[in-house]
């Protein structure tokens, strides 16, 4: 009988070691989740909706030719968290008149191409406030 109860509280304790085990590797596993997604962050804006733009990530936009010009005019439709699909708490917005946009407007813009290889992005505003003729 004494050997019975002393195996139940070893199992006992041993499923008990377990659980705490299991806890903290959750845990910590989420919080290095957590640190790669904030690590991998760039500075990079989406002017449609505002959202950081995550490593890897791009915005998507066509640029028009001619190519040999300092400037050219682009149109964007927005970053993969707001084209073609907006994800939730995401608003898709003009940053020149601040009108809510729908799925299919886009964003016209300048694409001025630098002599030192950057380029630089001046938006002139939506398809409702910038029609282009």
């Amino acid at each position: 009988m004494e050997y019975l109860l002393l195996g139940l509280a070893c199992v006992v304790i041993l499923i008990l070691l377990f659980a705490i085990f299991a806890y903290n590797y959750r845990r910590n596993n989420k919080s290095q989740k957590l640190q790669k997604v904030t690590a991998e962050k760039t500075d990079v804006k989406c002017p449609v909706c505002g959202s950081f733009l995550l490593k890897g990530e791009n915005l998507i936009s066509k640029v028009y030719r001619p190519m040999d010009v300092p400037d050219q005019f682009m149109t964007i439709s927005g970053c993969p968290h707001c084209y073609p699909v907006c994800e939730p708490y995401v608003k898709r917005v003009c940053p020149v008149c601040h009108k809510t946009l729908g799925s299919g407007d886009v964003l016209t813009a300048r694409l001025f191409n630098r002599s030192a290889g950057k380029k630089h992005v001046h938006v002139a505003g939506c398809s409702h406030c910038h029609k282009m003729n």
